[in-house]
């Protein structure tokens, strides 16, 4: 398995990231309209506020993990959860994901999606 990385300096002419990255998913030979898994990025200020994050996006489709990060202060939130990659499912998840951090001065970064190899 290996992921796609949504690279945030892209600026497309008419395509946004996530459908970019969508297509990657098709030129590395895998079904965009089957489950992949993703892998999103959130960062908050200190390990309670990345607890509390947890707490309040935890579902059972969903892995969290929390870690120290490389960004001075803040702590590193991962929501792995396996869904079809559309620009709509990946815009309901940042949404979600931005709102459960914003309240404490935390913010959503990027995503990956992972291919299956072979």
């Amino acid at each position: 398995m290996s992921f796609l990385k949504r690279d945030p300096g892209q600026k497309p002419a008419t395509a946004t990231p996530d459908a970019l990255a969508i297509e990657e998913l098709r030129k590395a030979g895998a079904d965009p309209s089957m489950p992949h898994e993703t892998r999103h990025f959130l960062y908050v200020p200190g390990v309670k506020a990345a607890q509390q994050v947890a707490r309040s996006l935890r579902r059972p489709d969903r892995r969290i993990e929390i870690d120290t990060s490389a960004r001075k202060g803040y702590w590193l939130v991962a929501v792995i959860q396996s869904v079809v990659v559309t620009p709509e499912s990946i815009s309901a998840l940042r949404t979600e994901f931005e709102a459960a951090v914003a309240p404490l001065g935390g913010e959503y970064d990027y995503w990956q999606v992972a291919v299956a190899n072979g």
